[in-house]
């Protein structure tokens, strides 16, 4: 079925309506300058900078390269403007132009879609609900790769409909590299084509290993160059990735997150504030997307779309839509924060949303006789009128993020590049507009720009400083321009500030970034052993290997591997920076854990001479908890709690020479008296022969 719409091209006009009313947003309560709501989109412009000069996925000029950018796609149509000497913040114009095309794109293929599925009235209805959906607005013009892959979803479900052959191959392939949901989507295509009637001819088509084909070849080519298969947003915000998980409790989470979004998003509910200023997150925003009953309508003509596809046992088009709609949106739901940023990670299937909720209306304008059409116009007017509130009050909300970008971001990253050596290396928690803008080598400590800094992220603060502290002299960072709640750094030990920006009422962002100064030299040596005592008694030892509790690295060399006591609870990853019993004014910063279900590592040894395990641990803190050697036990251990906090050092084993036997397979146990939690808190094991 063809369409022409040469002659109708209104959703252009609402397209360019929309991207100026929000960039006139951010020109007001920025005060003429250009900015974005989201600090990611500065992300994807280094990375397309990088590539443009010849560093392909290298964060920083002689950096291993790195996957942070999760639409590859996405970032190769941000690369253009830099071969052409566009720089700076004009790239930003550049990526709001992209927006607003796919505004036009997505517009133009719901009214498409409307048509084909009988009801030109639909298509027009959603289009025109689409134009006036704040959250999607708002995402389309984030900068992000949001409308690429919005568009994506919905050509390749008009390809799907008109049995497109090759053009549907061409639209799998788009989604499929959209993003990585996009994967799971053509997955499902490939299913839903594999098991529907009528199909052999592109069932047979050899070309459809071509979207496959090129999904594994950009795996390769990740493989390849970074040593890893997948994007590092996986390794960084997925909830599998984290230590210590419980596949019951992160099945509950996800499910519990996905019925809030449902329910609190799409049903527009009222629900509970976290905060009436920080609108972004915890779905703060919910009541101001989709007017009261807007859900009845979507599940309504889907699932009667499904039922009539069913007594035909074919499964449709509708079948399909709703699958992507329903686990696309699950697969979001598996991220820790999967409602960031006004769900940014669901907004490319709301069109879906809005397509079969319009057709839902339209249907009863046509079968429900004068008083039907009369109510459904009602209806859609109501819908529309809704919708017209949700789009002002996302424009305000846009230019109050934008601000906060351009006033704490984009400013941090100016100051930096004006007051620091050009050689300064800058750790930071938001990796794109101070690296972009402040044009110094950065140290990502979230590890979606940087390697190696992901697992560490997830475990906490203590095992992101080993990972600093493991670092080459040469490759440490000089300063820190992080958000400081994100972080338990202790407070001016090696970190002294020496600039902060903080907004009074924030939108988008925390409250203060702070920039520091690194003092590396000033912080005592943690791998050695401080304790007199033990010098003294042994002389003549000398330590034979070592275990760096929270140095993920150290841990994996040492198979380390620690357990929670009740399935689904977290350990603590600590920082602590305590004076030594040596010189109470010295102060040692270290990290380590508290583990409450036990601890156990391998350590290398001489074969035939007996060896003494030291733990460093800390004073004041109750711990009970028994000593294996090869499963032979070396003897329990307890320690009274009581005030004051200090470092001990001390012996918690002998072990001869006829128990190791060369290799030491370390377990540590904790006896917890009477349910009372006596956890092990460990820092640094020696062993000393």
């Amino acid at each position: 079925m063809n369409i022409d719409l040469k002659s109708e091209y209104w959703h252009w006009w609402a397209a360019a309506l929309a991207s100026a009313v929000y960039i006139s947003s951010t020109l007001y309560y920025t005060q003429g300058h250009l900015s974005l709501p989201l600090d990611d989109p500065f992300i994807y412009f280094q990375y397309a900078r990088q590539a443009a000069s010849g560093h392909f996925l290298q964060y920083n000029t002689g950096d291993p390269a790195t996957t942070g950018a999760t639409s590859l796609l996405y970032m190769l149509l941000l690369v253009p403007p830099f071969w052409l000497g566009v720089d700076g913040v004009a790239i930003v114009v550049y990526a709001l132009f992209w927006g607003g095309i796919f505004l036009g794109l997505c517009g133009r293929e719901l009214r498409i879609l409307g048509r084909l599925l009988g009801s030109p009235f639909a298509g027009e209805l959603a289009c025109a609900l689409f134009f006036l959906c704040g959250p999607l607005l708002w995402g389309f013009l984030s900068g992000m790769e949001i409308g690429l892959f919005s568009f994506a979803i919905l050509f390749a479900l008009r390809q799907v409909i008109e049995k497109g052959g090759s053009r549907l191959v061409a639209a799998a392939i788009l989604l499929a590299l959209a993003r990585p949901e996009g994967v799971l989507l053509y997955g499902l295509l490939i299913l839903w084509l594999l098991s529907s009637k009528g199909r052999r001819g592109v069932r047979d088509h050899w070309f459809w290993i071509l979207p496959l084909g090129l999904v594994l070849g950009q795996a390769l080519l990740y493989k390849f160059l970074t040593g890893s298969w997948g994007s590092t947003g996986l390794a960084a915000k997925w909830r599998f990735s984290a230590p210590h998980f419980s596949w019951a409790e992160l099945i509950r989470y996800i499910l519990f997150d996905y019925a809030e979004y449902i329910k609190g998003i799409l049903g527009g509910s009222m629900g509970h504030q976290t905060s009436t200023q920080l609108l972004a997150y915890d779905g703060n925003y919910r009541r101001m997307v989709f007017a009261p009953f807007f859900l009845t309508f979507f599940v309504a003509e889907v699932g009667g779309r499904i039922a009539a596809e069913w007594k035909l046992k074919e499964g449709g088009h509708a079948l399909l839509a709703s699958l992507w709609f329903a686990l696309g949106i699950l697969a979001t739901c598996t991220l820790v924060e999967y409602d960031a940023h006004f769900n940014r990670y669901q907004q490319p299937f709301i069109p879906l949303f809005l397509l079969f909720a319009a057709l839902a209306v339209a249907r009863l304008r046509t079968l429900a006789g004068e008083w039907g059409k009369h109510v459904a116009e009602g209806v859609a007017g109501f819908f529309v009128l809704w919708g017209g509130i949700s789009a002002l009050f996302f424009a305000v909300t846009y230019g109050t993020n934008a601000a906060d970008i351009h006033h704490m971001q984009i400013e941090m990253g100016h100051f930096i590049r004006e007051n620091t050596p050009a050689h300064a290396r800058v750790a930071i928690n938001d990796a794109g507009a101070i690296r972009y803008f402040g044009q110094r080598q950065t140290v990502d400590l979230i590890g979606l720009t940087s390697v190696g800094f992901s697992e560490s992220w997830r475990h906490g603060s203590g095992s992101t400083y080993e990972r600093l502290e493991s670092m080459a002299d040469g490759m440490r960072p000089d300063y820190f321009a992080i958000f400081p709640n994100w972080f338990n750094f202790p407070p001016h030990v090696f970190l002294q500030p020496l600039h902060s920006i903080r907004l009074l009422k924030p939108s988008i962002v925390d409250a203060e970034k702070i920039l520091y100064r690194a003092q590396w030299d000033g912080t005592v040596d943690a791998a050695k052993i401080w304790e007199p005592s033990l010098e003294l008694d042994r002389r003549d030892w000398a330590v034979v290997d070592r275990l760096d509790v929270a140095d993920v690295q150290n841990e994996a060399v040492h198979a380390y591997r620690s357990t929670v006591r009740i399935r689904g609870d977290e350990e603590a990853n600590l920082l602590l920076a305590l004076p030594l019993r040596a010189g109470r004014d010295v102060l040692l910063l270290d990290g380590g854990r508290t583990v409450t279900g036990g601890e156990s590592f391998v350590m290398s040894l001489h074969l035939d001479r007996r060896a003494h395990l030291i733990m460093r641990t800390v004073s004041g803190i109750g711990q009970h908890f028994e000593v294996f050697c090869n499963g032979e036990s070396m003897g329990k251990i307890q320690w009274p709690g009581g005030p004051g906090r200090s470092w001990r050092e001390v012996e918690i084993a002998t072990i001869e020479p006829e128990v190791h036997r060369g290799r030491a397979h370390i377990e540590l146990k904790p006896l917890h008296d009477g349910g009372a939690l006596r956890p092990i808190v460990s820092f640094h094991y020696w062993l000393m022969q």
